[in-house]
């Protein structure tokens, strides 16, 4: 089912279906807050949640009935409502044969409204419980879970879905944070972590790939044949100001500031504001961006900024020969190029939007590089 973000801009453009009876959209934000539109042109909303295991719908009234706003807030009302019954029944319910919720609920009724008010990046973990824990896992009750599962799964997320040992590991990470979660709540009568002490994989971060000159051409030519209209100023951007994928596709035209040229990034990674300058070449870029929405790069139908880019991505390295090419690649030669125009690791750090000198140190290495090659030129006195 289509995903979007429900507001006023979207309702104005939203088109009635005409090869089916209706379409639902659900917001990507407020989870279980949904539109149901139909083909006679009535647009309802809903609150979708999970009761007894099984998917409830709730209507909330059409859009003639309530503004967007009065919706909204009826959603979270009786969100919150149902947080607090259940909660309060957990917690005064003396009846030990079933007072614990299996995983699924808990993270249907605690977990995740929890994380969606308080953790910044939620949807990471949202994605991480979907695909990889609530279907091995979510249908036990949360304290007949054991270690020798956990550690089970943990290694099979290697060797039979081959997924990266990162990934592995916030799959402990974010389920030892749900039951620490419990344990707060008090739905755990006594703490229970079964995930405390499993060892965790190494991670081998330190994979960098740096584009040559040759590379960034070929790949700058791949992007300008691409269906995606967006791309051709998406990649170049990204490497003419090292910014991370999501603070440009997220990128507001009120964020450039082109009489001071500034480009301010309100919340970055680290959840602080930080400005970049807007360079001569990324100025030019920018004038080049056609404006059709407050958003530098909106998606056609709902003029929300864009999810993912990774199918047009890929396309688009495979045909620049480049298919190895991640995209934070383009953020590493960004810093590459930096550090051979030498540029202190300081320098790098501000720009880069580093919160510690620690994560720039990565870069180090090429400053050695350009250092030993200029000391190399001693060796001219021997000649």
């Amino acid at each position: 089912m289509p995903k979007a973000t429900i507001n006023q801009e979207f309702l104005d453009k939203l088109e009635l279906p005409t090869n089916k009876a209706k379409e639902q959209y659900f917001d990507i934000a407020q989870i279980g807050f949904m539109l149901e539109v139909k083909r006679t042109g009535s647009k309802t909303y809903y609150f979708r949640y999970r009761k007894n295991n099984k998917q409830t719908m709730k209507r909330l009234g059409t859009t003639e009935e309530l503004t967007l706003k009065a919706a909204k807030d009826i959603y979270l009302k009786l969100k919150q409502d149902m947080i607090d019954i259940k909660i309060e029944s957990i917690t005064n319910n003396n009846d030990t044969t079933h007072p614990i919720p299996t995983l699924q609920e808990f993270y249907d009724n605690f977990y995740n409204p929890y994380i969606q008010k308080h953790i910044k990046s939620h949807t990471t973990n949202q994605s991480l419980f979907i695909n990889h824990i609530l279907p091995a896992l979510g249908a036990t009750v949360m304290t007949e879970i054991k270690k020798i599962d956990i550690i089970k799964h943990h290694s099979q997320m290697l060797s039979l879905k081959k997924l990266a040992p990162a990934t592995a590991n916030k799959f402990l990470v974010f389920l030892s944070n749900a039951y620490h979660l419990a344990i707060e709540f008090e739905i755990l009568q006594t703490p229970y972590n079964p995930v405390d002490k499993i060892k965790h994989f190494e991670e081998n971060n330190a994979r960098e790939r740096y584009l040559t000159t040759k590379e960034s051409k070929r790949l700058v030519q791949a992007v300008q044949e691409s269906p995606n209209l967006h791309l051709k100023y998406i990649i170049p951007m990204l490497l003419l100001s090292g910014a991370r994928r999501g603070e440009v596709l997220k990128a507001q035209w009120s964020n450039f500031d082109e009489i001071q040229m500034l480009w301010t990034i309100p919340t970055s990674k680290n959840g602080k504001k930080r400005i970049l300058p807007l360079t001569p070449q990324l100025h030019d870029l920018l004038k080049q961006i056609p404006k059709e929405s407050k958003y530098l790069f909106p998606l056609p139908v709902t003029s929300e900024p864009y999810i993912t880019i990774f199918n047009s991505w890929n396309t688009a390295r495979k045909k620049a020969g480049l298919p190895e090419v991640r995209i934070h690649d383009l953020r590493h030669s960004y810093a590459s190029a930096l550090v051979n125009a030498k540029c202190s690791l300081y320098e790098v750090q501000k720009l880069l939007g580093h919160s510690t000198a620690k994560m720039t140190q990565r870069y180090a290495h090429l400053s050695n590089d350009a250092l030993m090659s200029a000391a190399s030129c001693a060796g001219r006195l021997l000649k």
